[in-house]
């Protein structure tokens, strides 16, 4: 796999090798928080594999991949659809939501996420310019979007024998855990390590401090392993500090240095433990 299927607020793509060296072995694999895939799709498969997002509009990107008929109909639009400012207006929230057909709904999605500017020019809520520039070494966004259909079949083979969900994650995270589970639950980031300037419509679903408290909650309530994404902050300092906390330094937006952290339950430390020792 050499590219993301989209360019997501708080996607993984880059750092999705160091986050799975932290996985221990397991039968079962969940993303509870899909958004982008990008863990999902950089891993070995598992036995069992289950994507999930409350999103219904980027769910709806992965059902139109995983089907044959429908991803080659989209690798069709996606490849004559221009890279040209007309083309982004046109995907903006009314658009995407009133979309009745899976095929154009995802061709919507996946241009407004290659379009636009910043990470979370996916969400259509999210205010955001065209991104025309052509000065930058490296490929240029054009390119990028012209090379972007040759990569449906990949994400298709990939997402074969994936179990797509659009539920809540407390229900999802029940319905498949075990000891042999391992959950990667990677939510929205805590507000109080964000940038407020961008405003609160970076995810669709957003999450209050109180809720990352009830996530917390049903984290330590599993039987099977949890790995966890977020930057450190003192809500999950409160929360996980029980739990093995491994850190790497990333890039966020504008190439900020941030510190991207993990936070491994006692089962997943002990689990990942042993298999350093062999």
């Amino acid at each position: 796999m050499t590219r993301p299927i989209l360019r997501y607020h708080g996607g993984k793509w880059i750092l999705a090798p160091w986050i799975i060296s932290h996985f221990p072995a397991h039968k079962c694999y969940t993303e509870v928080f899909g958004g982008g895939g990008s863990v999902l799709l950089r891993k070995p498969r598992s036995y069992a594999e289950v994507y999930n997002d409350m999103w219904d509009t980027v769910v709806n990107v992965f059902r139109v991949l995983r089907d044959p008929d429908m991803a080659a109909a989209l690798r069709e639009q996606l490849c004559l659809t221009p890279f040209a400012r007309t083309e982004f207006d046109g995907c903006g929230e009314a658009q995407i939501r009133d979309c009745a057909d899976p095929v154009e709904k995802a061709r919507l999605t996946i241009l407004r996420s290659f379009a636009g500017f910043g990470s979370a020019s996916t969400n259509a809520e999210h205010s955001t310019g065209f991104r025309a520039n052509s000065n930058k070494s490296g490929t240029t966004p054009a390119h990028d979007w012209m090379n972007y259909p040759g990569n449906i079949e990949s994400f298709t083979e990939r997402l074969r024998g994936v179990i797509i969900e659009n539920r809540d994650y407390e229900r999802v995270l029940r319905t498949h855990d075990a000891e042999t589970t391992l959950h990667y639950v990677d939510p929205p980031y805590v507000f109080e390590t964000r940038n407020l300037k961008r405003g609160n419509t970076l995810y669709a679903y957003e999450m209050t401090d109180d809720q990352h408290r009830e996530m917390s909650a049903v984290l330590h309530s599993l039987s099977g392993m949890v790995v966890l994404s977020g930057y450190e902050c003192e809500l999950y300092a409160e929360l996980f500090g029980d739990w093995k906390m491994v850190r790497k330094e990333a890039h966020a937006d504008g190439a900020r240095d941030r510190v991207e952290c993990l936070w491994l339950n006692p089962l997943c430390a002990a689990r990942q433990k042993q298999m350093e020792l062999f």
